[in-house]
């Protein structure tokens, strides 16, 4: 296994993982969601975020990394390279998702130590904060798995629904 850049040769398995997810009652936009919105222009719709071309207003460049085996998509995660307020409150710098098929394999885990490693190694983030909804054990076990430590838990309203949510460093 290997953490890597997006590319063309897990495209159709990327796609496969975003299906798993309506599957399983989720919204897609867990991944990227570029699969959806761009086919033809994905890997570009990437590379633009990670140098900040033509985000749309509030969006902050964000690297896409993916955890592959071989040619098989496992995991993504995306690294917001600075924070805005609204990202402080909710999102961090750091947001991940693993295919549902593959889910409790200890996959997070890896995933986000490599992100770490990038964050800190590559792009050189000091401080990196981490969030996950309250509730949201399996990602709070995946955040203290990798060192984090509760900051506090902040009252949010998230698409209309109050939400609270842990932040960690």
């Amino acid at each position: 296994m290997e953490l890597i850049l997006p590319c063309p040769a897990c495209e159709a398995s990327y796609r496969q993982a975003i299906e798993g997810y309506a599957r399983a009652g989720l919204s897609p936009s867990f991944f990227f969601g570029g699969a959806e919105t761009c086919p033809a222009g994905l890997f570009a719709r990437f590379e633009d975020c990670r140098a900040g071309r033509g985000l749309p207003a509030g969006y902050v460049p964000c690297t896409s990394l993916w955890l592959v085996d071989g040619n098989e998509f496992l995991a993504e995660v995306s690294i917001r390279h600075r924070l805005t307020p609204a990202l402080e409150r909710f999102a961090g710098h750091i947001g991940y998702a693993v295919r549902a098929d593959r889910w409790g394999q200890g996959l997070g885990t890896r995933l986000l130590a490599g992100a770490l490693d990038y964050a800190r190694e590559t792009l050189g983030l000091s401080w990196v904060l981490l969030t996950c909804a309250d509730g949201n054990t399996g990602s709070a076990r995946v955040i203290e798995k990798n060192g984090g430590v509760l900051l506090d838990k902040l009252d949010d309203v998230i698409d209309g629904k109050p939400r609270v949510t842990r932040r960690y460093c």
